[in-house]
């Protein structure tokens, strides 16, 4: 039996929207007046492409950011937007140089009616992200000594991943991207601001989905299992794919999503996140969903005996073939497009193993199937 299984972002979705959000959410962070009020005067829930171009360009250093965090690893847009958003945040407390001794840092509006005059540099984000060839567990112990550093500052832990301030990256992320209607079903919370559309309507696909429904089908008519291991929540992963008919193709229970995720770690008592780079999602999708090989997933082992295909885009989807000993196909429409081969060529990715798109999936497989 052989198994492909693939990530969304990068091989059949544009990663582009979601990063545009990333960029909204900081954005409303650093300058809503429900927030750190930098200046409120900026903060609107609507844009032109051209000015979320202009936000996510300053934001992220035109993509230096969220490249790095590709490099290291880092796949998730709520660590890659939360940890962004610290590292200026904490920049900024110390250009005030804050004595923050009974001060809650988590509640930004207070925070910011303490702040003068401040700079928000980004430069600041790059500089600290290239210290050195961070893995994600490592940038956030590295963020979290850094916060350390603040003075004064009770509990640097709470700049922790699922954090009080990751959890209002993450709410405000999905606020955007859902929009104000589906957000509370989402989160369990109602929307703060009515007039946010929801970027989930404007998805983005890498090729046409006809074309990708007709590959999947192919695949399984000649007897392959395909699945989906990816870091988009469940809503935002079925909704586009329901659209145009891709769950007609995949079993549910095949697809895997950063909500599964969310909750094994809830339910795990795993010292480690389960996010990719670890290979849960992955794993889960492969056992489809199967309470009784939880513990192998959470572990990071593969205890089947099938021949497993991945396909994505990033290091992240090769670190987690590589711990489950899966074969490797890279597709090249991620974020940094073709410049991403040199780094999967340290890897030891084959040429041959690099897809110009998903559709050439089926050809490739049917050299390397055993």
């Amino acid at each position: 039996m052989t198994t492909i299984l693939f990530d969304v972002d990068g091989v059949f979705l544009s990663e582009e929207r979601c990063f545009d959000v990333s960029a909204l959410t900081v954005e409303e962070l650093l300058y809503s007046p429900r927030y750190l009020n930098l200046d409120g005067s900026k903060f609107r829930t609507d844009y032109t492409n051209e000015e979320i171009s202009g936000i996510r360009s300053t934001i992220f250093a035109d993509d230096r950011v969220l490249k790095r965090f590709k490099e290291a690893g880092l796949n998730s847009n709520w660590d890659m937007l939360f940890i962004t958003f610290a590292l200026m945040y904490i920049d900024i407390l110390k250009q005030e140089n804050l004595n923050l001794a009974g001060v809650d840092v988590t509640d930004l509006n207070a925070v910011g009616d303490m702040l003068g005059e401040v700079t928000v540099d980004p430069e600041a984000v790059v500089e600290f992200i290239s210290r050195e060839n961070f893995t994600k567990d490592e940038i956030y112990r590295a963020l979290i000594e850094y916060a350390g550093t603040l003075q004064n500052l009770e509990d640097p832990d709470v700049f922790k991943m699922y954090g009080p301030i990751w959890n209002q990256g993450h709410f405000k992320y999905q606020e955007w991207y859902l929009g104000s209607e589906l957000v509370e079903a989402d989160t369990g919370k109602p929307a703060e601001e009515l007039q946010k559309t929801g970027f989930i309507y404007d998805e983005e696909w890498i090729v046409e989905p006809e074309a990708i429904k007709e590959m999947l089908q192919g695949l399984k008519a000649q007897g392959y299992i395909v699945g989906v291991a990816t870091g988009r929540p469940r809503q935002e992963t079925l909704l586009p794919f329901y659209e145009v008919g891709l769950m007609d193709v995949f079993e549910e229970r095949r697809v895997s999503t950063a909500s599964e995720v969310m909750d094994a770690e809830d339910r795990s008592t795993a010292a480690y996140a389960l996010t990719k780079p670890h290979p849960f999602s992955y794993l889960w999708s492969l056992y489809v969903q199967n309470e009784a090989l939880f513990e192998a997933a959470v572990d990071g082992r593969n205890e089947s005996d099938e021949q497993i295909f991945i396909v994505g885009d990033s290091v992240a989807d090769f670190y987690c073939a590589d711990k489950i000993g899966a074969v490797f196909i890279a597709t090249l429409t991620g974020l940094t497009g073709d410049d991403i081969i040199s780094t999967f060529d340290e890897l030891n990715v084959p040429k041959e193993q690099m897809l110009k798109n998903v559709l050439g999936v089926p050809e490739l497989v049917e050299t390397l199937v055993k």
